[in-house]
């Protein structure tokens, strides 16, 4: 595995709304492209009440059954400022506050993305498999040099330094 560099941050808590899937890695290559693609054909962005501003996507990975190897839920969606009511066919979540490692893709999407995860799932992060996402801010909208940060929830240890 090639090394890594991330940051270590305690972020507080954030709720994002949006379109939920249940998958697996296995399964993912199918389902998640499926979720970005009903999340723009609907509109889903327009729907969702109380956005928070800079509006901000969120790919939000959850209710992991054991780790990255079992299912989990994939939620694509946007940061809100409260959940309120939540569209039909929406789900919110609540991500509490936590201590992640930060890593940013940059380059060709969603390769660069994926090429990331490979490298989480290779390391001996202490995961917590709690909350885990995806970040995509105005850098991902630049028609070249795009950019994402994926954080991953884990628990901090004294000895742990950032590569």
């Amino acid at each position: 595995m090639e090394e890594m560099k991330f940051a270590i941050k305690k972020l507080p808590a954030r709720t994002v709304v949006g379109i939920a899937r249940r998958t697996s890695n296995a399964e993912a290559a199918g389902v998640i492209p499926g979720c970005w693609q009903e999340f723009f054909t609907t509109n889903a962005v327009a729907k969702i009440p109380h956005r928070a501003v800079p509006p901000v996507m969120y790919a939000v990975y959850s209710d992991y059954e054991k780790d990255w190897t079992r299912p989990y839920s994939y939620l694509l969606g946007c940061g809100v400022t409260k959940a309120g009511k939540v569209p039909e066919g929406m789900e919110a979540r609540h991500i509490p506050a936590q201590t992640y490692a930060i890593f940013r893709a940059k380059g060709k999407m969603p390769d660069e993305i994926v090429g990331v995860w490979a490298n989480i799932w290779a390391s001996n992060l202490p995961r917590t498999y709690t909350y885990d996402f995806e970040l995509y801010d105005q850098r991902f909208t630049r028609p070249l040099n795009k950019e994402a940060e994926i954080y991953v929830a884990i628990e901090p240890k004294d000895d742990m330094v950032p590569i």
